[in-house]
């Protein structure tokens, strides 16, 4: 499928963000490897890292010496590392371990106990910190005593914490604890931790949270980048739960809201789901506000038939791209909305290029109501749904907005981004005459002015004797029309429905099929089905 116009500005703004974030990023980046800017990290995080610390520490080349320290809260969290641990002092490596309770624990052979006060700073602290002759890691994150309510249970533990692979900021966070705990280590851990920093430690002028070599600084920030992509498919999937939930929610809050009976679409009833107030777990929800001025003319006040198939071809357009959450609406006699829980900003402008162009097609043949006009989107978390806003950006278009490309229209209070285009312009039908005659005013797309007949025997004219061809061909099927006591909320109260059919139009067996069948839904059969009846029965028909 061909990219449609707003998908592709999406798309080049997107791609130009990541570019200028390339190079705009690079302080932010250096801070974040140098392990200079504290950072929110989840528990679930703080494992992960923990784990990648030990693992690099135990597969990569050994190196003498190599001291490791890890501070733990409690023995349980650390019952589930013990293995790895017993498996560091094995290999030859000076480990020291911490915990925060108060109490002496059991702990592996060769691997160094100490025992922190409650009280202290240190007891706070979730520390993994592994140096060597040539290499270092870090993490140390300090407990918040809050929890991420996006998280469940001890994965939602809040801290702020600093990590990265360069030996200068190891060396510095390995003397930082070295200090801290003082005599309470072995006398043979201070004289190799002595060593090491002796070896490692930044000499002159050189910062002491420098990121390291540029090696070091390149493999941090590739990590960071990792972590960062996988907190956002993280956040995603939990997203994507919460919108396959909410999907029994927007079928039931559809199924009770008022239809709008011209389009079967429901009203802006529906919405009362997006009411809520915004929280932590809110999905953002792409909305798209159409604004079609064609199904506010003459035609549509005039004609219930046009005004009937106008509405459901809009309908149409808009329902068929959506997916089984997603959700078209119609607000007023001209305005309607797409609602897509979950949706980016590209998917959506995606969604209103099809419909754009499913409107196009509409536009064309009976009963010739342009549905072009503007279109106005966004994706937001706010509750209720900014669709006032929508309104007030489309004053950045004419109603008649001829092909004008994309336009961004700031953002609004809460600060999404809203952006407005023409939509439904490609290939927009004649609109019919300001006046059409009556007969044309109720027939319908089936309807078709008579064909002159062939002349008989070849001759220049026709034969006066001989029948038409289709002369015992059955009447063609009428297109389906909405009885005209249908309500329509959205049109002129004013506006009267289909009148009996008279004059030249009566002599129309066509009509008089389509004005008894209209007759026969209501229950009211009348003089003009009798008429009917009695000519399908001359012809061989069956009335029913």
């Amino acid at each position: 499928m061909s990219e449609g116009p707003l998908a592709h500005a999406v798309r080049v703004a997107s791609e130009q963000a990541y570019v200028d974030g390339l190079s705009e990023g690079r302080r932010e980046a250096w801070e974040r490897a140098s392990g200079a800017r504290p950072e929110p990290a989840s528990k679930r995080l703080l494992v992960h890292l923990s784990h990648s610390i030990e693992r690099a520490v135990m597969s990569g080349p050994r190196e003498d010496p190599t001291v490791v320290v890890a501070l733990f809260q409690q023995l349980r969290f650390f019952d589930r590392e013990r293995e790895v641990y017993a498996r560091m002092a094995q290999a030859g490596m000076h480990v020291v371990v911490a915990f925060a309770d108060g109490g002496v624990h059991d702990v592996p052979d060769g691997v160094h106990l100490v025992v922190l006060d409650p009280d202290e700073p240190l007891a706070s602290e979730w520390s993994v910190v592994a140096l060597g002759s040539g290499a270092g890691a870090f993490l140390v994150a300090t407990d918040q005593y809050a929890r991420d309510p996006r998280e469940r249970g001890e994965a939602g533990r809040v801290f702020l914490g600093r990590w990265g692979y360069a030996r200068a900021q190891a060396g510095t966070e390995l003397a930082r604890l070295r200090f801290a705990l003082g005599d309470r280590l072995p006398a043979s851990v201070r004289r190799t931790v002595d060593e090491l920093l002796g070896s490692s430690m930044p000499t002159g002028g050189d910062p002491a949270a420098s990121a390291g070599t540029t090696g070091e600084a390149w493999a941090t920030t590739s990590l960071n980048h990792m972590i960062d992509r996988l907190l956002s498919a993280r956040a995603g999937t939990r997203e994507l739960r919460s919108q396959l939930a909410d999907a029994q929610r927007a079928a039931a809050a559809r199924a009770a809201a008022a239809v709008d009976p011209a389009s079967g679409l429901p009203t802006a009833e529906a919405l009362d789901r997006f009411a809520g107030p915004a929280g932590p777990e809110t999905l953002p929800v792409g909305v798209a506000l159409f604004d079609l001025p064609g199904l506010d003319g003459s035609v549509v006040h005039d004609d219930d038939r046009a005004a009937w198939f106008a509405a459901h071809q809009v309908a149409a357009a808009m329902t068929q791209p959506l997916g089984p959450v997603d959700a078209a609406l119609r607000l007023s006699e001209r305005e309607f909305a797409l609602v897509v829980p979950g949706a980016s900003d590209r998917h959506l402008a995606g969604l209103c290029d099809r419909v754009g162009e499913r409107l196009a097609l509409a536009s064309q043949g009976w009963p010739g109501i342009a549905l072009a006009g503007r279109v106005a989107f966004a994706v937001t978390r706010t509750r209720p749904l900014p669709l006032a806003d929508l309104r007030a950006a489309l004053a950045h278009l004419p109603e008649e907005p001829g092909d004008a490309g994309p336009v961004d229209a700031g953002r609004n209070p809460a600060g999404d981004r809203i952006v407005v285009a023409a939509t439904g312009r490609e290939g927009v039908g004649p609109r019919p005459s300001p006046e059409p005659s009556a007969a044309a005013r109720h027939r319908g797309p089936d309807d078709v002015a008579p064909r002159p007949r062939p002349a008989a025997n070849g001759g220049g004219m026709d034969d006066p004797v001989a029948p038409p061809p289709d002369a015992h061909a059955p009447p063609p099927r009428p297109a389906p029309a909405p009885p005209p006591s249908r309500p329509r909320p959205y049109l002129d109260a004013s506006s009267t429905g289909p009148q009996p059919v008279t004059g030249e139009a009566a002599a129309d067996p066509r009509a008089a099929a389509q004005e008894a069948l209209r007759r026969l839904v209501q229950g009211d059969r009348g003089a003009d089905y009798d008429v009917f009846a009695d000519r399908h029965r001359d012809n061989g028909g069956h009335p029913g």
